[in-house]
């Protein structure tokens, strides 16, 4: 047997102003694509043999262009119809967040699986692994077999759910039966900030869904967050139940409809995690703080949801201080490609005037520094992405125990290898602040107080003050009355 597979990654902020080219993508084919799906082994141990099209990861940034998509939708469609005689079955990696310009329904993930089932009809089945961040419709899951997205926010089930979706896809290879996910849409709309498995009421969501995945006849329940960023028909959250057989699927829609109730009824008590505060507090309780080290996260300018990391808010509200109580700072790190270029031709060590800010908007206003090159590094993306996105040079601020790293690429320090491509050791700092939402999982571990300030940007975390035009309503937060 032989099953084709494929991946496109992007989450499309609606807000951030620069569209994404096909350059900004990372794109493997071949082996090292088959390796991104991680699970060639338990396919191989079945001697089913994958058949690469392409893995294409944009991370997150603004919409996408859309010769950018039809070079990533073009390969996998390619690699369809090459094989359509040869292929036994179709594993997909579809995050679900996308959005392009000039593309009928925005959607490039429902894009893609309507091109397929145009050429491969509806006898091959087609399995999906999605973020739960991503944006489902009933007609995505009518063109899908089964979709399930990972469970856990942060996402620490990720290849633990690509292999437990290749063993249900397997097992519809060997036991051939027609089964559909069954769709139940949940009027509610919010970042991830507000919806992280650790806490309620996601966490008693995911409870149900395990409950749900015991049943005899069901194989899979996901509950998918959306894409709060965007302004899409398709943009809400969401439960999916698949069913083992089709004698199910009336017990798969009614455990999704209950889910979804359960789920809605608890719309509030869907609250930012951990220490979320307003600008001036998240400050000062960082630096009254005798933990070390705080984490603060730029919850506005977080790269991870599509924002690009041009932020100068919190620099220009350290600036204002002359004094940090002893405490040592790193901001890293800003994205300001022409203060790379021009910092890269001056010496290390020797102090120098220069201006970081791209100016675009408010949040991103330029500031004047005056200070020394202490490190140089190359950007390490992060989830085993690039290990060389760009440059990195941090400076020391002149009179200020204040550093700063300003890259010249999109980034988010999220793991420790990152820093220390950037020759940066996070033990040096007191308070360090990053450009994310909630803090991921290995700066969690080391942190002695996480605290994220709800900053303005492309990811400003009140979502409800958006000025949505498309996403159907009534939703949640936006609307607080349901008729």
């Amino acid at each position: 047997m032989k099953v084709l597979v494929g991946s496109m990654t992007h989450e499309s902020n609606m807000f951030t102003p620069i569209h994404t080219k096909i350059e900004d993508f990372e794109i493997s084919f071949g082996d090292e694509m088959i390796a991104k799906m991680h699970s060639k082994d338990i396919f191989e141990s079945e001697g089913i043999e994958l058949i690469p099209t392409i893995c294409a990861d944009g991370s997150a940034r603004g919409y996408i262009e859309r010769s950018a998509f039809d070079y990533i939708c073009d390969h996998i469609i390619d690699g369809v119809e090459k094989n359509k005689n040869d292929i036994d079955g179709i594993f997909l990696f579809l995050h679900g967040a996308s959005h392009v310009i000039d593309l009928w329904g925005d959607s490039g993930e429902h894009y893609i699986l309507e091109k397929i089932r145009e050429i491969v009809g509806f006898e091959i089945p087609i399995a999906v692994v999605m973020d739960p961040h991503g944006n489902v419709t009933k007609r995505f899951t009518e063109l899908a077999n089964i979709v399930r997205c990972y469970r856990e926010s942060p996402h620490t089930d990720k290849v633990q759910t690509y292999r437990k979706v290749a063993g249900m896809l397997i097992d519809l290879l060997k036991n051939k039966r027609s089964i559909h996910p069954e769709y139940v849409r949940v009027p509610i709309l919010i970042g991830g900030e507000r919806c992280v498995s650790a806490e309620e009421p996601l966490h008693s969501i995911n409870q149900k869904l395990d409950e749900c995945e015991k049943l005899d006849g069901i194989i899979s329940a996901s509950y998918h967050v959306g894409f709060a960023w965007a302004d899409s028909h398709a943009c809400c959250a969401a439960v999916i139940v698949v069913p083992s057989d089709e004698k199910y699927q009336d017990l798969a829609g009614k455990k999704a409809r209950e889910i979804a109730d359960f789920a809605f009824s608890k719309r509030e008590c869907f609250r930012f995690t951990g220490n979320a505060m307003e600008m001036n507090k998240a400050l000062e309780t960082a630096l009254s703080s005798k933990a070390k080290p705080v984490f603060i996260t730029d919850s506005g300018d977080n790269t991870t949801a599509g924002a690009l990391g041009f932020n100068t808010a919190i620099l220009r509200q350290l600036l204002e201080k002359d004094d940090y109580q002893g405490k040592k700072v790193l901001v890293c790190a800003i994205h300001d490609p022409e203060c790379v270029k021009f910092l890269s031709e001056k010496e290390d060590g020797k102090l120098v005037r220069f201006r970081l800010g791209v100016g675009i908007d408010e949040a991103s206003s330029p500031v004047e520094l005056y200070g020394r090159i202490k490190y140089r590094g190359i950007v390490a993306g992060n989830y085993n992405r690039s290990k060389n996105k760009g440059k990195i040079v941090t400076v020391a601020i002149d009179g200020k125990d204040l550093d700063i790293g300003i890259v010249d690429c999109v980034v988010s320090y999220c793991e420790i290898q990152q820093f220390e491509a950037a020759n940066i050791s996070i033990k040096d700092y007191d308070i360090i602040i990053v450009k994310q939402g909630y803090l991921f999982p290995e700066l969690l571990e080391i942190a002695g107080l996480p605290i994220m300030s709800l900053t303005p940007g492309n990811t400003y975390q009140m979502t409800e003050t958006f000025p949505y035009k498309t996403i159907f309503r009534p939703i949640f937060p936006v609307d607080k009355k349901f008729y």
